[in-house]
């Protein structure tokens, strides 16, 4: 599970040079340093990952999650403070699966100085293959957390790393791990039971990107196609990538185009004029949404979601 440790290297590309310098010089200060009261220091890639730790490492394991509320991992580029953190991290927590990309592959190679453990969690949860087999990163999709179940795959591991990197407090991580595995039981049932009143015939989703794969398997909803096709948000699709999406929402009698608010609407609205169906809007995706709101929490998250599919969907 552990890929490894990092070390300062000589970076060549000059508009990053000072962020990275920054980092090797152990330029963090105040809350970026590491607390003497914190007995693991986590640095996550995402606030949803950075949530889970929480959960199972409690007050005494300080957590920063790299990715602010609302903000898109596939486009996020990280600041000086954000390598900072991983250069006094005990362990980073990452998706993988390419979903962070070259920002945190640039980030693990340049910063450190000591022993960093890093922990990619995607790998570990079964994840399942892209719409379009052929993307870059072998055609695995790394948005397993739409699956409730998968998340407690993530949630075991993320309680062993914490373990072995603070063994007096071992059995405290993974009963705690424990008691969130029963939540997301809990949170799976709920979510069985919320999707009875949608017919199996209306169980069909188009997205802004192909984001939801792991939720269709589990709750058996097909995706039939999305506004920007592959798991990425970098690109637009094409005119004849937006034809056939236009064909298949007509052909499968799709009811709505969700949008998730991280990323724009307006290829989606051209969509949705041409295929005379709604836009429903408010799925979150890539991100909790920021504290105090009524999603700061993946369950808070999960359950506000599958409300909104369900409200867009059921039976009239």
């Amino acid at each position: 599970m552990v890929v490894g440790w990092v070390r300062c290297v000589p970076v060549a590309t000059m508009i990053l040079s000072g962020l990275f310098a920054a980092a090797c010089s152990g330029g963090a200060s105040g809350a970026d340093r590491r607390t003497a009261e914190a007995r693991v220091s986590v640095v996550s890639t995402s606030n949803i990952v950075g949530e889970w730790v929480r959960r199972v490492g409690g007050d005494d394991v300080r957590v920063v999650d790299l990715l602010p509320p609302g903000a898109d991992p596939h486009t996020f580029q990280p600041g000086a403070r954000d390598i900072a953190n991983i250069a006094n991290a005990d362990l980073v927590l990452s998706i993988g699966l390419d979903l962070e990309g070259q920002w945190l592959t640039d980030m693990i190679a340049n910063v450190g100085g000591r022993r960093v453990d890093v922990l990619v969690l995607g790998p570990l949860a079964d994840p399942i293959r892209t719409m379009d087999s052929g993307e870059t990163g072998g055609g695995l999709d790394p948005h397993f957390w739409m699956d409730p179940v998968r998340v407690k795959a993530a949630v075991s591991a993320i309680a062993e790393q914490l373990a072995e990197l603070d063994a007096e407090h071992g059995q405290e991580y993974r009963d705690n791990a424990e008691a969130y595995r029963q939540d997301l039981d809990e949170l799976h049932s709920w979510i069985v039971g919320r999707l009875r009143e949608v017919s199996q015939e209306d169980r069909i989703l188009v997205t802004s990107h192909d984001s939801l794969g792991y939720f269709a398997a589990r709750y058996g909803f097909r995706v039939i196609g999305s506004v920007i096709p592959g798991t990425s948000t970098e690109r637009d699709p094409s005119a004849s990538e937006m034809a056939a999406l236009v064909d298949a929402i007509r052909l499968h009698r799709a009811k709505a185009i969700f949008v998730e608010a991280s990323v724009s609407d307006r290829m989606a609205r051209r969509i949705s004029e041409e295929a005379g169906v709604p836009l429903v809007e408010g799925i979150l995706v890539g991100s909790l949404g920021p504290p105090g709101s009524d999603t700061d929490t993946y369950e808070e998250m999960m359950r506000r979601n599958v409300e909104i599919i369900a409200e867009a969907l059921r039976q009239p």
